[in-house]
């Protein structure tokens, strides 16, 4: 049985200060004096439990990267009126989801920045294993920024009234600060086998700092980059493997497996609502319970996949096509056999819950997954030595791939062999969105090897599409859309930013 984790409330209200002129007004006050907090270990765990709450708000995970990251990536569609600057990738400063998402992060940065100030000097038995949680999670939300909007406003201390103003550091101090937090996990959190239930371990920390060094070398093909990268994934191989079928993934009474290195949590939580991941995917009336339907993969994604690799099982795991009959009865048709309209789209798969409630959800979100490390490393060794190496990573995942549900395996995907290196770099790259698509991936991967990239990958392919509909979006040619805007509520709060230090474009 799932064990959940209790969040308190209290203690992120207790700890957190916001950034907005309300705040500037007067001296800032806690309902809880931080001292009184930090002293048992049961304070300690509280205040982790509201940091990992933080982490998965519907302002940042819960929500934010699925209704906004999700068709900024150019691999989706959203039919949300309120976004449609996001999916047509004209976004504006002031869109609902970027003025959530950005205060949200830096709460939970601001909530992770109390706890290391708190406990540093401290003697509790948990103090190590908590700082380690504090600066993994620290680290992974300054690396969401530093690739959502370049550089960003470095806040390492707990907010205060002294501080609550700061200007962009540059790109290079974040991400310099950003691997100094997930060293500091790797030496604090726990071996694999000693943590706390689904709470991460070392193994997690030198996964993510693999990609922050896979991020770097990407970006300007630095092979001591490249050799960081592996060094840090290579610690991780062989040290989870892949469950047998893919579609087992998404079962939503198989979680936390053997192939989760990193997972978020949600449990039910009475009246909150805690995630809007599932309506926010779930076709409506799919189920009895009510669904937004919105996100929906783009025509272009399905067909890649199709085209690529006909008979893939993870084809059926991963899409909803052709049609589905409603609860009401009524038979709807989607992509590929309807075109135009909403329902014009396949819808995606591997977010359903048929014990969903409407509002809360048990269902949790891998971040960080075993087939997403084997990519990595097949990618890394092809930039370090060539594909010769890397066949054996990107042919692990295909293996699972081709494994059906009775354990007979598809004649698709087939083992890959016989490429050149940049034939491989390419198909690499596509073999991520086949294997990781709606896990929080598309923006960074499509960004990451350049402009040139970009236009290719999305822009060109989604214009030169010969069936998008009657609600699909013709894409700008521009460079702006390799970062997101700074949202115009900082640039109206802090008064260390200022239109000057927007981002180009916007």
């Amino acid at each position: 049985m799932k064990k959940y984790i209790s969040i308190s409330v209290l203690i992120i209200s207790a700890l957190f200060i916001n950034s907005c002129d309300d705040y500037l007004e007067e001296e800032v006050e806690t309902f809880i004096e931080e001292e009184v907090v930090f002293t048992t270990e049961e304070g300690l765990e509280s205040a982790i439990n509201g940091l990992y709450q933080s982490y998965a708000d519907p302002g940042y995970h819960g929500s934010s990267i699925h209704t906004f990251i999700a068709p900024l990536s150019g691999k989706f569609f959203s039919n949300q009126g309120a976004s449609a600057d996001a999916t047509s990738l004209n976004t504006l400063p002031n869109n609902t989801w970027l003025t959530r998402m950005w205060p949200q992060m830096y709460t939970t940065v601001n909530v992770a920045n109390i706890i290391i100030a708190n406990i540093e000097e401290s003697n509790l038995p948990n103090k190590d294993r908590a700082l380690g949680e504090a600066y993994f999670l620290r680290g992974a939300t300054y690396f969401d920024l530093v690739r959502y909007f370049g550089g960003v406003p470095l806040k390492l201390l707990p907010a205060s009234i002294d501080n609550l103003n700061t200007p962009r550091s540059s790109k290079e101090e974040v991400y310099d600060a950003i691997i100094s937090d997930f060293e500091n996990a790797k030496l604090m959190l726990p071996n694999t086998g000693e943590a706390l239930f689904q709470r991460p371990v070392k193994l997690a920390a030198n996964m993510f700092l693999a990609k922050v060094y896979m991020t770097l070398a990407s970006e300007t093909n630095n092979m001591e980059m490249w050799q960081a990268a592996y060094d840090e994934a290579i610690q991780v191989y062989g040290q989870y493997s892949l469950v047998p079928t893919f579609a087992e993934l998404y079962n939503p009474l198989n979680e936390n497996t053997v192939e989760s290195i990193f997972e978020i949590q949600y449990a039910t939580n009475g009246a909150v609502r805690n995630s809007d991941i599932i309506r926010s995917y779930t076709l409506k009336q799919f189920y009895e319970y009510p669904t937004f339907g919105r996100i929906r993969p783009n025509k272009e994604v399905y067909d890649q996949h199709l085209n690529q690799y006909p008979g893939d099982p993870r084809i059926a795991a991963t899409f909803i096509y052709d049609s589905y009959t409603k609860v009401n009865g009524n038979n709807q048709n989607l992509y590929p056999i309807q075109i135009n309209g909403n329902d014009g789209y396949t819808g995606l798969k591997k977010y359903l819950e048929p014990n969903f409630n409407g509002s809360t959800t048990n269902r949790n979100m891998l971040k960080l997954r075993y087939a997403d490390l084997l990519l990595m490393l097949a990618e890394i060794e092809n930039e370090l030595n060539g594909p010769g190496g890397a066949y054996q990573y990107v042919n692990e995942v295909l293996a699972r791939a081709r494994t059906q549900a009775d354990g007979t395996q598809a004649a698709e995907p087939a083992d890959w062999s016989g490429m050149s290196q940049d034939e491989f770099r390419t198909r690499i790259l596509r073999e991520r969105q086949y294997e990781l698509l709606g896990e929080n991936h598309e923006w960074f991967d499509t960004r990451r090897r350049g402009y040139e990239y970009f236009l290719e990958e999305v822009i060109e392919t989604h214009n030169n599409f010969p069936n998008l509909g009657n609600k699909d979006f013709t894409y700008p040619v521009s460079v702006k859309n390799m970062l997101l805007p700074i949202p115009s509520t900082e640039l109206s709060n802090n008064t260390e930013i200022s239109q000057a230090d927007q981002n180009p474009g916007y």
